[in-house]
């Protein structure tokens, strides 16, 4: 029995040498490794694998130089914002404020009577961007799925439409509404001709809503309509129960375009309600009281941020309808 033991105690293996299981689990994982990296040079070290590296250096460096010119415009505002009278005149005071202060925030809010222009310029811009989205549902949906004589002419109209220049026609809107229908009905400084404007189809932009409208229903397939009809439903309501709920989320895109596009607006605001308390009026004239020219600069920045940073806002919780509107664009039927 002694002997035995003996026995099996050399043929036990020492505890500092690997055993030969362990040893052919190293020698694959070398092995493998070896195979990975002949792999990587034969793919990579060529001229199709330069050219790709190359290209995803360019396209790196035109994306970052793209970021750079559209944030730091943005970034520069709200530097100034937050400076005070002395950091806008030191000349060793770069993207830090020394002093820091909320002076040109509280001094351009004031100017601007940035409360009541705030509710004012909402009201303006999600009626307008209501009717605007109305008219380029219903007419998009018109030269996307019916077909009629003169069809494409018109459409080509809408599109010209986005090429006049609005100040080519500055002077008869304004005749126009300051004697609306040719009586005296001065509707000028209310927001009557804006609404007019994008109820018949002729506000800004609008021929680009139509547009969109028009290619999103293009796409969805003319089954959900058959269907529908089989159903015994009409034009009518096909258009509202079955090709509306899809094209929510182009319509929600639309709606943000035009209330954006009308809230910064100041071509039409400044010609059809000069004097109207919106933002975009009081910011013409937010540092007409100041003669120092750093100061005005100053102003004007921090005004053009407080018109701007509802938009961001109102972005971060709306930028998934625009990717979602791009996505559902691309059926086909």
């Amino acid at each position: 029995m002694a002997a035995l033991l003996e026995k099996l105690k050399e043929k036990k293996p020492s505890s500092g040498k690997k055993s030969f299981l362990s040893e052919m689990r190293s020698g694959n994982k070398v092995q493998r490794e070896k195979v990975d990296w002949e792999t990587w040079k034969r793919r990579n070290l060529n001229m199709n694998g330069l050219g790709r590296f190359a290209w995803m250096i360019i396209r790196f460096v035109i994306i970052v130089g793209i970021a750079y010119m559209i944030l730091y415009p943005f970034f520069v505002k709200v530097v100034v914002a937050f400076s005070s009278t002395e950091d806008i005149v030191d000349n060793t005071v770069m993207y830090i404020p020394r002093h820091g202060s909320t002076y040109f925030i509280e001094r351009a809010m004031l100017n601007m009577d940035y409360w009541t222009s705030f509710v004012n310029t909402a009201l303006l811009s999600v009626i307008v961007a209501v009717c605007q989205l109305f008219v380029a549902s219903v007419a998009g949906y018109g030269f996307a799925r019916f077909s009629f004589k003169g069809r494409d002419l018109l459409f080509v109209v809408v599109l010209l439409t986005l090429m006049i220049p609005a100040q080519t026609i500055q002077l008869p809107l304004f005749v126009r509404f300051a004697h609306f229908l040719g009586s005296d009905i001065n509707l000028i400084n209310t927001f009557w001709p804006l609404t007019i404007l994008s109820a018949t189809g002729l506000g800004l932009k609008n021929g680009l809503y139509i547009y969109l409208m028009r290619q999103f229903f293009r796409g969805l397939p003319k089954e959900l309509e058959n269907s529908a009809y089989i159903d015994g439903a009409g034009f009518f309501r096909t258009f509202i129960s079955i090709m509306l709920p899809n094209a929510m989320n182009m319509m929600i895109t639309v709606f943000l375009f035009a209330f954006t596009w009308q809230w910064t607006d100041t071509t039409y605001n400044s010609m059809l309600m000069p004097k109207l308390d919106i933002l975009s009026n009081k910011a013409a004239t937010v540092a007409s009281s100041l003669e120092d020219t750093a100061q005005i600069a100053a102003i004007n920045d921090t005004a053009c941020l407080l018109i701007i940073f509802p938009l961001l806002i109102v972005f971060l919780f709306a930028q998934r309808y625009f990717i979602q509107s791009i996505e559902r664009s691309g059926l086909v039927e």
